[in-house]
């Protein structure tokens, strides 16, 4: 495996107002990038690809974490046609940003816990990409939790556990229930939500993060698991078996103690101000073209056709950064399917659109293929306005957050709105890590 400081998932944790500095040292054989999903930074800061740290090479990230900007993130490498491989190999960790003042009672047990999944092959050693992986996002069939296989989590009846959840996986969708429990969430990918709202699973898909209460069960010795149940999300080829079976996380067993009394929750746990008005609509439009196939998202004529604040031109970002380094192996196996935003391929010069800080944009994101797409955008977070499924009208979302990453059904619409408070050149793409390699990806340049 491929690991940051020898260790599997590492955490960083700060308090509102710290400075956190951090040296990358590449000791890869290929150019790499520290990305800080889901974290407001410079756009210097962001580990694009364009940001590349060569072999032998290092690079210096600082920043200072505002008030505000307390919520869990986590860091990944995002180096041109190389992030899947190195995410397959390990390279992941979580930020865990506290705030200065706490919002839940201290009887509320606290854990973390970064799901990842991995493939080794006969000699234990990280296996190669495979076709299947390519269209559909790698699983593997190893299901870690911090590392490990299914740990076991020892608590008094009635105790109320936060548990925070990252789905650090390359294209496995988590489709959580907890046995005979009721899940609350009450935080997001940008931290608490303004209510909690009470669920009976919940799905968490690649990129994203959670934020859960549970009042484990007031009986005694007994035994729950903190499972992923199947999900649908479109397959091409193959579908491998491991993915119709329940995948245990957590096994939470009872102590033969005292029953912990409810925790009264603060009314409301934030306030999320909605974001106004938009200066400017925007399309996105998501497909997958195999060769010789008409493009969903084009299929009468002009691929650039129909999408409104498309206004695309090429850009700089130095020579040198960015070229492929994926290996013969990867190269071999990739699939002839193109995975496309607004009927073109990522390209490292390539501006799709531009915009100002500072001004309120909605955009509507269009899953026009057959298979499910978690959307990510680099540099903000967005609230999720309203939601149209497939053949039916358009509804608005019951409860604002702030999010990064939201997933996109077959056939469905999203209006998501957004401010960028920072100038650069930001990234949009689909978070399962292969689909983004193959060209799911595109950039704003901001003003």
């Amino acid at each position: 495996m491929w690991l940051y400081n020898g260790k599997v998932l590492p955490l960083i944790e700060v308090r509102e107002g710290d400075e956190l500095d951090i040296t990358l040292i590449n000791e890869l054989e290929q150019e790499t990038t520290l990305h800080w999903h889901g974290v407001p930074v410079p756009q210097s800061q962001d580990g694009a690809p364009w940001e590349a740290v060569l072999p032998g090479e290092s690079r210096h990230y600082r920043y200072v974490f505002h008030r505000g900007s307390a919520g869990l993130h986590w860091f990944h490498p995002h180096p041109h046609e190389g992030t899947a491989r190195q995410v397959a190999h390990g390279l992941a960790g979580a930020l865990l940003v506290r705030p200065r003042l706490g919002v839940l009672p201290a009887e509320v047990e606290e854990h973390l816990l970064v799901v990842s999944d991995l493939r080794l092959n006969m000699n234990g050693e990280v296996a190669p990409h495979t076709s299947e992986d390519w269209m559909n996002g790698r699983e593997g069939e190893l299901l870690l939790v911090n590392g490990q296989r299914e740990p076991r989590l020892d608590v008094a009846p009635g105790t109320t556990l936060r548990l925070r959840l990252v789905n650090a996986c390359a294209g496995r969708y988590l489709r959580l229930r907890l046995e005979d429990h009721e899940l609350t969430l009450i935080g997001t990918d940008g931290g608490l939500i303004e209510r909690p709202q009470p669920l009976e699973e919940l799905l968490l898909t690649p990129g994203e993060r959670v934020d859960l209460l549970v009042r484990i069960s007031e009986k005694s010795e007994r035994s729950f698991e903190l499972a992923s149940h199947p999900y649908t999300r479109g397959w091409m080829g193959a579908k491998p078996a491991h993915l119709d079976e329940i995948a245990s996380l957590l096994s939470i067993h009872t102590l033969n103690t005292g029953v912990y009394p409810a925790v009264a929750l603060p009314d409301p746990l934030s306030h999320i101000e909605p974001l106004g008005e938009p200066v400017v609509r925007r399309q996105v439009e998501l497909t997958e073209v195999m060769p010789d196939h008409d493009n969903h998202g084009a299929v009468n004529g002009d691929p650039h056709a129909g999408h409104g604040g498309s206004d695309s031109h090429h850009g700089t970002h130095g020579p040198g950064h960015g070229a492929s380094h994926a290996s013969d192996d990867d190269r071999a196996v990739r699939p002839k399917v193109d995975f496309l935003i607004n009927g073109r391929a990522f390209a490292m010069n390539d501006v799709l659109f531009e915009g100002q800080v500072g001004e309120v944009e909605e955009w509507e994101v269009f899953n026009n293929s057959h298979m499910d797409h978690p959307f990510h955008v680099h540099g903000t977070h967005f609230q999720v306005i309203a939601t149209r499924d497939a053949d039916r009208e358009w509804r608005d979302a019951p409860w604002l957050a702030w999010k990064d990453t939201v997933n996109l059904a077959p056939y469905q619409r999203l209006r998501l709105r957004m401010v960028f408070l920072k100038p650069g050149d930001w990234l949009f793409h689909c978070h399962i890590i292969e689909h983004e390699e193959l060209g799911m990806m595109a950039t704003i340049r901001v003003s």
